[in-house]
């Protein structure tokens, strides 16, 4: 009887670590761009617009414009456009401080691009990239951006950190309540638990962790990796709503 009761307690702690593990390596399977886009989903909101902002660092001291340009190819070809219609718009940077280039480019009635390329003077090696993939449709391909974007920065070796950021609205002003409803809502989907927020003069906005997106910024010592807000704004009768990763970056 012993033995039989060690061989079950045995078996059945076997298959509860392994749940446990297959459970833990099973919540990165979500990019940080998905999980933004499933938690906006869950709001309600219709999208207006949707940004991924990239800041990265690249040691080659040849990154000139016509790498710029390569790169920017290829990040749009990945997207599933052409470079044949839009000529990118190019505008030399020369301070005190940096010397280097912009680039401007339209992809398409809804998208485009914007890239900046900083060589800081002095000893220092190595180039600043700073770059903004906006989107203004209604249904953002976000997931396909976020790929076509990391997978051409990881072959050129360019290390990076992406903010990604979608906008949107509910008609009609909401009341804390359903704010409140709201984020939850998109914080379940995410598996998200709330670290701080604040409601100030019309502002509802909160941050949270999710255990689905790998890295996180650290604000008052807390890890942070999701961020939502809401605004109402009685010119357009309309609650505003963004959802972003790891912070919101864009004006609200």
């Amino acid at each position: 009887m012993k033995r039989s009761f060690i061989c079950i307690f045995t078996f059945v702690l076997f298959i509860s670590i392994f749940y446990v593990l297959m459970h833990a390596g099973s919540r990165d399977v979500r990019s940080a761009a998905e999980t933004v886009m499933k938690a906006f989903e869950m709001t309600g909101a219709e999208a207006t617009a949707s940004e991924i902002y990239i800041r990265g660092r690249s040691e080659n001291p040849g990154f000139n414009e016509e790498m710029s340009l390569s790169l920017l190819v290829e990040i749009v070809s990945g997207i599933g456009s052409g470079t044949g219609g839009a000529v990118p718009v190019f505008c030399p940077i020369d301070t005190d401080f940096a010397i280097g280039h912009e680039v401007n480019y339209i992809i398409d009635e809804n998208k485009k691009i914007h890239m900046t390329v900083l060589d800081q003077k002095g000893p220092e090696t190595g180039n600043t990239l700073l770059i903004s993939l906006y989107d203004i449709s209604s249904e953002p391909e976000l997931q396909k951006c976020y790929e076509a974007v990391t997978e051409v920065l990881d072959k050129y070796s360019i290390d990076h950190e992406i903010n990604i950021t979608v906008t949107g609205f509910v008609k009609g002003k909401l009341d804390d309540d359903e704010t409140a409803d709201i984020f939850d809502r998109a914080m379940g989907s995410t598996g998200a638990s709330r670290v701080e927020g604040i409601n100030d003069n019309g502002l509802v906005s909160i941050s949270a962790f999710s255990p689905y997106i790998s890295g996180a910024v650290r604000t008052g010592g807390k890890r942070v990796n999701l961020s939502m807000a809401a605004r109402y704004s009685s010119f357009e009768d309309r609650t505003y709503i963004w959802v972003a990763s790891p912070v919101i970056t864009t004006e609200y």
